[in-house]
């Protein structure tokens, strides 16, 4: 007779322990599998985040280049504004004091071809720096452009008519012929004192760099949605050298009129300005000892 070997029932509980024991052994077996694919899937993540902040530190180092170029280009303006302001504000006043001296103490030893020559030195001298005032003064409103740009309907006609009148005197003084063929119903949308500034100085240049005798031609057309003004004189014209510095911040380039007028380059650096506030443009055509002619555009108004 077979008999059946029953064991103790502590040893039974044992077996279930150790059984129970190696099912918890299996399963923690797995784990480590589990870990791995952690593992492996934050290293994917880890190199996305150091990819996204590569590239935020690449945005960061342009920004900051971009920061420092504009600090840069601001401190280089003010300087060359207090330069002009301690020279070439202050070096005319001295001429003009000087010349009304000389005619205070020796008036009756001029003859009066003498003493006109004196006195359009003065005038010369003096119209020059009220123009660099005046372009001092509207650069520094302008610095402000969100608050000080209203754009209005401008009739361009009139108002170059009474910008050629006020510089009437002066281009008298070389006998210098001005005309334009504006139409009486051309309008355009800009700031008014913006578009005052920019044909003062150019038409003041081109009266400026034009001999005597010579000729000034205002024209404008129109080009779809803007108005392109051109200012045209037949003057001593500027190199293809000079002309690359024309319109930058950091030479402020200037060279002396056909009498000898000075200035500063401030007056052209207002024109760009202010023509791109309009989302125009402003180009220049010239040839030494052929002229010059600038051109700019303006919006439309419809």
């Amino acid at each position: 007779m077979n008999t059946k070997h029953l064991e103790h029932p502590n040893v039974l509980r044992s077996k279930k322990t150790s059984l129970s024991g190696n099912a918890e052994s299996s399963k923690l077996l797995v784990v480590p599998c589990a870990t791995s694919n952690s593992s492996s899937f934050s290293d994917k993540q880890l190199l996305y985040r150091l990819r996204e902040m590569e590239e935020l530190n690449t945005s960061l180092e342009i920004l900051v280049e971009q920061r420092t170029s504009k600090l840069l280009e601001i401190v280089s303006t003010n300087g060359k504004f207090l330069s002009i302001i301690a020279h070439d504000l202050r070096s005319p006043f001295s001429s003009i004091i000087g010349i009304l001296e000389l005619l205070k103490l020796s008036l009756k030893e001029f003859n009066k071809d003498e003493i006109e020559e004196y006195i359009n030195l003065v005038y010369n001298s003096a119209n020059n720096t009220l123009v660099l005032l005046d372009n001092l003064l509207v650069w520094a409103v302008s610095q402000n452009k969100e608050k000080n740009f209203k754009p209005v309907k401008i009739n361009l006609y009139e108002l170059l008519r009474e910008e050629i009148e006020n510089l009437k005197t002066l281009a008298r003084q070389k006998q210098i012929a001005i005309s334009h063929s504006i139409k009486p119903d051309l309008n355009v949308t800009a700031d008014l004192q913006m578009v005052k500034t920019i044909l003062r100085n150019l038409i003041n240049n081109a009266i400026k760099y034009t001999n005597i005798n010579g000729e000034i031609a205002i024209n404008a057309c129109e080009i779809k949605q803007f108005v392109e003004v051109s200012v045209k004189d037949n003057g001593i014209g500027i190199s293809s050298e000079n002309q690359r510095k024309l319109f930058k911040i950091d030479t402020f380039h200037s060279t002396p009129g056909t009498h000898d007028e000075k200035g500063t380059g401030l007056g052209l650096l207002l024109c760009k300005e202010f023509v791109e506030l309009h989302g125009g443009n402003i180009r220049i055509e010239s040839e030494a000892g052929k002229g010059s002619r600038f051109a700019f555009t303006l919006p439309h108004y419809i």
